[in-house]
């Protein structure tokens, strides 16, 4: 049976390397337009059936992503809109922070807001992946095929691991809650020195990175928490009120939270789901 997403985690050798896999799975449907809000993600995307068209809402830029892609840090919204072929198949590789870094060697910003085909810079190996993950018979063996390319690649990693990776880690559980002082006296570096290594590894500044995933955390508990009013999730974030999540939502959403949740119920794989 088709499943339209899947949220799996890797096996135990990756994941220090990898957070998680996203397999989406989608029949044709009149529904294929996808807000997607800021949130920390540095990935590697295998468009295995079907492809995307990214429409950028701040710069009006549209562009269709490489069968094969590497997704930097994204610092706003986008909306994905998904074509078909036959159905929409895509098996994307989450790192965990400092991850892509670790992997491709060079500075993380460099790739921030971009979408790059992935080939002209890892190699035109990717395209044999993506050949094994469309002819999979099952969703276990696709990832299987994917962690085999990557327990290869892990051998071959060109940055070594930074305790900044740590606190990377940390800021995405807990975005909240910690001065740039004391963030830079743990990883035993003068606030100048963190700011930049944070940026060469993560893509943004510490404040943006926790700023962006804060908005995001905050979003999705409403989501699971539809009862709980948007004043109370502000507070829980950590927001002083309800106008300084809206603020967040209107800069990496580009719409107010409600107008975002309204807009997130239509999403594809959503719909999928409800059809089922």
């Amino acid at each position: 049976m088709m499943i339209p997403f899947q949220e799996i985690l890797p096996s135990a050798p990756l994941r220090h390397l990898v957070r998680s896999y996203h397999l989406a799975n989608l029949p044709p449907t009149p529904y294929n337009i996808k807000p997607y809000p800021a949130r920390i993600e540095h990935a590697l995307a295998f468009f295995a059936r079907g492809f995307i068209h990214s429409h950028d809402l701040v710069t009006g830029n549209s562009y269709r992503v490489a069968r094969n892609a590497i997704f930097g840090q994204q610092v706003g919204r986008l909306n994905f809109e998904t074509y078909t072929e036959g159905d929409f198949l895509m098996l994307m590789v989450i790192f965990q922070p400092g991850g892509l870094y670790r992997l491709l060697g060079f500075s993380s910003q460099e790739l921030t807001t971009q979408f790059t085909d992935a080939e002209s810079i890892i190699g035109q190996e990717l395209q044999n992946v993506n050949d094994q993950i469309a002819n999979a018979l099952t969703y276990p063996e696709m990832i299987e095929r994917v962690e085999v390319y990557l327990l290869k690649q892990i051998k071959k990693v060109k940055k070594e691991a930074h305790g900044i990776d740590q606190i990377g880690q940390i800021l995405l559980q807990q975005p909240k809650g910690f001065s740039l002082d004391w963030l830079a006296n743990q990883a035993h570096l003068s606030p100048r020195q963190f700011e930049r290594v944070f940026k060469e590894r993560m893509g943004v500044g510490p404040k943006l990175y926790c700023r962006i995933n804060r908005f995001f955390n905050a979003f999705q508990y409403k989501e699971l928490h539809p009862e709980v009013d948007w004043l109370s999730v502000a507070l829980e974030f950590g927001y002083s009120d309800y106008y300084h999540l809206c603020k967040d939502s209107k800069q990496f959403a580009q719409v107010t939270p409600t107008i975002l949740l309204n807009q997130l119920k239509l999403r594809p794989e959503l719909m999928a789901l409800m059809d089922h």
